[in-house]
């Protein structure tokens, strides 16, 4: 357990400003899709990288869709 007592701060990169999270959003975004029927591949989600969410979902949606 990490005791929070010993930070003055902390700071979210929710951006990708300080850590390449693109990859562990392909693997996750790859699952998820697979999961309702639709194989997209990482390499395929380049096509909606910068993306938020709802948009990449909408994209995917209009061209593959799933049940």
């Amino acid at each position: 357990m990490i005791d929070l007592k010993n930070f003055d701060a902390v700071i979210f990169d929710m951006d990708g400003v300080l850590t390449d999270s693109e990859p562990l959003w392909k693997i996750a975004m790859e699952e998820v899709f697979r999961s309702v029927g639709c194989s997209l591949t990482r390499e395929d989600f380049q096509k909606t990288v910068g993306l938020r969410i709802d948009e990449v979902c909408e994209f995917w949606y209009k061209e593959a869709a799933w049940e």
